[in-house]
C-alpha cells in the first residue's frame, strides 16, 4: 500500500511484469508465514477460520476492471453511442487516451484514507478484481497499466492489517458475456482452446507477480481463480481443468502456512450440482478450497415486485442453504450488496437497508468462510448529509460539516438581527420579557427614559 517514490516504483513494477510475461517457467519463491493457522478440521471437514481470519470483506469493484454502471464518469464525455464495456472503451479512445483516462481513475478511485477507514470499521479482507490483460499480452485490444495500482492497494491493505483476495475477474473471449468480463460480445472463452491457455498463463503470471514481493505474498489469503463463469454456456471440461490446475499451483506453489485458499466460483449453478463434482481431498486437512456464491437481489426481474419481508425471507433461506451445503465444501459469499428493488424500499429506505444488511450479515456466515460485500461506491465524495445513512460517508465530511455549521450560524445571526430591528409591540408589556434585551423598540424606550431623567437632573 504505501509506496515511496511512486514514479520510480511504478515504472519498476511495469518492467517486472513485462519480463514475467515472456517467461514460460513458473518459479515461485518459498515463504513460510507462521501464526494464524486455520483450524484443524474435525472429521476432515472443518469450515472456519480461527477468530479474525473469517472473511469480513469488501469488493474494490470498478477499480482495475471498469464497469460503467459503477464508474459512469469514465464514459460521460464520450459521445453516443457510448461503450458498453472496457474493450469497447479501449477501441474507441485508442491506447494513449485510454491509458491517460485510466491513470486518472486509478489515482483517485481508491485512496489510502478509505482503506484505513475500512480497516477501522472492522473489515478483514479486500477482494480486488483484476483483468487478465494485466498479466499477458493478447491481441484483443485491452489497454493495461493497472499493476502498479494493484500493488499500491495491497501495500495499503498490509499497512492497516487487512488481507487481500486477488480476483481474476476476466478471461479472453469472455467467460460470461457481462461487462465485468471486459467484453459483452459473446461468451467465447472455451470456444477457442487458445483462450483457456492464455488464462492459464495469466494466472501463472499473477502468482509470479504476487510471490515476487514478500509484502504482497504475506497479504494474500486467497486467490479467486475466475469470476462468474457462465457454466451452461461453457465447456465445463476446459473450465474444470483450469480450476483444478489453478488450485494445484496456488496450494502447492506459494508455500504459505496456512496455504493460500483457492476460490472456485459456482458459475450460476446450484450447490447440489457441485456436490458430486467437488474433490473430497481438497478439504481433508486445511481449508484450502472454497466455493464462491454471489447473492444479489437486484438482477432478478422475477423478484422486482417483492416486499421487503419477502426479500428478508429469501435471505434467511439463503442462510439455511449455505449451512446445509457447507458440509460438502466451505462457501464464501464473495459478492452481495444492499441494493433492493424500489418496491421493497416503499419510502423507508434507511430502515429497509438496515434490516436487509442485518439479515445478510447473519445469514452469510453460515457457509463457513465468510463474506465480501460489494462496495458502496459510487457516491459523491463532496456531499454532506446531517442525516447520514448507508451512503453518506464522504472523505470531506469534517470540513463540510464545519463549513455548513459556520454558514448556519451566520444565517441565524442575520435573521436574529433583522428580527430584533423589526419587533414592535403596540402595548408595552407590564412585566419584564426577554425581548427587552435585544428588540430595538425597547432599547429606544430605555434611551428615551434616560434622556428624560438626565434632563430632569440637569434642571
Amino acid at each position: 500500500m504505501p509506496v515511496a517514490g511512486p514514479a520510480l516504483r511504478v515504472g519498476g513494477v511495469m518492467r517486472i511484469a513485462d519480463e514475467q510475461h515472456n517467461s514460460d517457467a513458473l518459479i515461485i519463491p518459498t515463504q513460510d508465514i507462521k501464526g494464524d493457522i486455520r483450524q484443524e478440521p474435525a472429521n476432515g471437514m472443518g469450515m472456519g477460520y480461527h477468530g479474525h481470519k473469517l472473511v469480513r470483506g469488501v469488493n474494490i469493484g470498478g477499480f482495475l476492471v471498469p464497469e460503467f454502471w459503477i464508474t459512469p464518469s469514465l464514459i460521460s464525455a464520450i459521445p453516443d453511442p457510448k461503450p458498453n464495456d472496457y474493450l469497447q472503451l479501449c477501441k474507441i479512445l485508442g491506447s494513449d487516451a485510454t491509458l491517460k483516462l485510466m491513470r486518472k481513475h486509478w489515482d483517485t478511485w481508491v485512496t489510502e484514507p478509505e482503506v484505513q477507514r475500512l480497516a477501522n470499521a472492522g473489515l478483514t479482507h479486500l477482494r480486488i478484481p483484476i483483468g487478465h490483460w494485466e498479466f499477458v499480452d493478447t491481441d484483443e485490444g485491452y489497454v493495461r497499466g493497472g499493476l502498479p495500482y494493484f500493488k499500491r492497494l495491497v501495500y495499503w491493505a498490509k499497512k492497516y492489517g487487512l488481507r487481500v483476495i486477488p480476483d481474476m475477474h476476466t478471461a479472453p473471449g469472455s467467460q460470461n458475456g457481462f461487462d465485468n468480463s471486459g467484453t459483452t460480445e459473446g461468451i467465447n472463452w472455451t470456444r477457442d482452446p487458445r483462450n483457456v491457455a492464455i488464462s492459464k498463463r495469466a494466472l501463472q503470471n499473477m502468482l509470479r507477480f504476487i510471490s515476487s514481493d514478500p509484502v504482497m505474498l504475506e497479504a494474500v489469503d486467497a486467490i479467486d481463480m475466475l469470476n462468474e463463469p457462465f457454466i451452461d454456456s461453457l465447456d465445463f471440461g476446459q473450465l474444470w481443468e483450469y480450476d483444478t490446475g489453478g488450485h494445484t499451483l496456488i496450494s502447492t506453489g506459494l508455500h504459505k502456512v496456512p496455504p493460500v485458499v483457492s476460490i472456485v466460483d459456482r458459475g450460476f449453478k446450484e450447490y447440489s450440482w457441485w456436490q458430486p463434482r467437488w474433490p473430497r481431498d481438497w478439504n481433508t486437512k486445511y481449508i484450502d478450497a472454497w466455493l464462491d456464491a454471489h447473492l444479489y437481489h437486484v438482477f432478478d426481474r422475477n423478484i422486482d415486485n417483492w416486499s421487503l419481508e419477502n426479500h428478508l425471507r429469501l435471505v434467511c433461506q439463503n442462510g439455511r442453504d449455505l449451512k446445509s451445503n457447507s458440509t460438502f465444501f466451505p462457501i464464501i459469499v464473495g459478492e452481495w450488496s444492499l441494493a433492493l428493488p424500489q418496491a421493497a424500499l416503499s419510502g423507508r429506505e434507511n430502515e429497509a437497508r438496515r434490516r436487509f444488511a442485518e439479515a445478510q450479515l447473519d445469514a452469510y456466515d453460515q457457509g463457513g468462510a465468510g463474506w465480501g460485500g460489494t462496495p458502496r461506491k459510487p457516491y459523491p465524495k463532496t456531499v454532506w448529509s446531517p442525516a447520514g445513512g448507508w451512503w453518506a460517508q464522504p472523505s470531506t465530511w469534517k470540513r463540510n460539516t464545519a463549513i455548513v455549521g459556520v454558514g448556519i450560524t451566520l444565517f441565524m445571526a442575520l435573521v436574529f438581527k433583522k428580527s430584533a430591528e423589526l419587533e414592535h409591540r403596540s402595548i408595552y408589556p407590564r412585566v419584564w420579557i426577554p425581548s427587552m434585551l435585544w428588540a430595538k423598540q425597547f432599547k429606544q424606550h430605555i434611551e428615551s427614559i434616560q434622556r428624560k431623567a438626565n434632563y430632569v437632573r440637569g434642571k
